[in-house]
């Protein structure tokens, strides 16, 4: 298989990565650095290495089938599927909210109009509903990838400013931190639960893969004469040069905290607007007023890019469930745009209404959301792995007996970080 085969596949795994850096990179990685300097990187990537395989079997199952991932889970079992809808119903405005509020915080900060916050994730949420409905996965693929080499330029700006200065806490050693205490541990929890993000994620990628196939068939390329290992190997190129990405970024938000903020006694705030003023404002003083624009587009960009993938993402998952079906014919697909619009203006009416009703509370619900997520993980990667053993899995697709051996040790990486929280939570 030749180099443009795998430069044709780049796409999915672009739309994975503009899905994670929002909240779990902007805010996350970035409070990791300020409250633990660079401690955290350790666990930022582990839970990379963790989720790594159950992540990649989204595309291989899309790849291998031709079908997305949550028809694997209708296979699987009613149990699989019902477990996946009730966490993704459950989840799914509190995240929309959450990604929208700190986009729409950026914006308010960078054109002092002031409006108030609701103003400002109306437009997000309007310019995501224009921008979805509009184009479909052809400008979704274009947009993020344009919007991802836009990030990927300003975080290396912004951070080889940083390191050419000294660092806020000159003797780091002299910074006490308490890695037991609860609030410590529930942020950890909530790290690892959407770092790089939720294993549920791995069925969106499977969609996207889906799309991308079909639309290379519209343009007549190949794709459809390759065989089933060759896609899947494109398919796992395109997934893996997006996981790399996350992984990079996250902790280039880590050093980032970890060099401006932590040793300086400073609290980052819990609310949108001035937890982006407080973002960008520390940015500024550390490296000058030339990198406001800079860092504002950097954190812009990412909030943004994510908003747009995450009401993609549901929206698929919405109106597959609804439609109870995939199929290529053209009524089935007439029927899926058409739900998939409704739950693109659904995500985006829901999204707002939780901003608008719980804008205090928006903090608690993140936590739980991420909570939820951590303490499920088990449960999809174990779903995952069944699917990838079900019947209509080609035998060139089977997943080898060394990623095997190495999927079971994370699972039972997972398994025992989700047993401990449990244990230390409500024991």
């Amino acid at each position: 298989m030749n180099l443009s085969v795998y430069l044709r596949s780049i796409g999915p795994g672009i739309i994975f990565a503009a899905t994670s850096i929002g909240v779990s990179h902007v805010v996350q990685s970035t409070r990791a650095g300020a409250d633990f300097g660079y401690s955290l990187i350790v666990l930022v990537i582990l839970a990379h290495l963790v989720k790594w395989p159950f992540f990649q079997m989204g595309p291989r199952y899309a790849s291998a089938t031709g079908e997305s991932l949550l028809q694997g889970y209708r296979k699987v079992g009613t149990w699989a599927y019902r477990l996946f809808m009730l966490l993704t119903v459950s989840t799914m405005f509190i995240v929309q909210a959450a990604v929208t509020i700190v986009a729409a915080g950026v914006l308010a900060n960078i054109f002092d109009t002031g409006w108030s916050i609701f103003t400002w994730s109306a437009l997000v949420l309007s310019a995501c509903i224009g921008l979805l409905l509009s184009g479909g996965y052809r400008w979704l693929d274009k947009s993020l990838k344009l919007m991802m080499v836009v990030f990927a330029i300003t975080c290396v700006i912004a951070l080889v400013a940083v390191l050419g200065k000294a660092p806020v806490a000159q003797d780091w050693n002299s910074v006490s931190v308490d890695y037991w205490a609860p609030a410590s541990i529930a942020f950890m929890v909530a790290l690892v639960g959407w770092m790089p993000t939720t294993i549920e994620v791995s069925v969106w990628q499977s969609f996207w893969v889906v799309e991308r196939n079909a639309q290379s068939n519209e343009k007549g390329s190949n794709s459809q004469a390759l065989s089933v290992k060759d896609k899947s190997a494109a398919s796992v190129f395109d997934f893996n040069l997006g996981y790399l990405f996350c992984l990079l970024f996250a902790i280039v938000f880590v050093v980032l905290g970890a060099r401006l903020l932590f040793g300086s006694g400073e609290t980052l705030s819990g609310s949108a607007i001035g937890f982006s003023a407080q973002l960008i404002q520390i940015f500024v003083s550390a490296l000058g007023d030339w990198s406001k624009p800079v860092v504002s587009l950097l954190i812009f960009v990412a909030m943004f890019s994510t908003c747009i993938a995450v009401a993609d993402g549901f929206s698929h998952v919405v109106s597959r469930a609804v439609q109870g079906h995939e199929s290529s014919h053209v009524d089935s697909l007439k029927q899926h745009h058409k739900w998939y619009r409704i739950c693109v203006l659904l995500m985006a009416v829901g999204g707002w209404l939780v901003i608008f009703w719980f804008s205090g509370q928006l903090k608690s619900l993140i936590d739980f959301a991420t909570t939820i997520s951590f303490v499920f993980a088990p449960f999809f990667a174990y779903i995952n792995i069944k699917a990838m053993h079900l019947p209509v899995i080609p035998e060139e697709a089977k997943l080898t007996k060394n990623f095997m051996l190495y999927t079971w040790a994370c699972f039972a990486l997972l398994l025992a970080f989700s047993c401990f929280y449990v244990m230390w939570r409500f024991f």
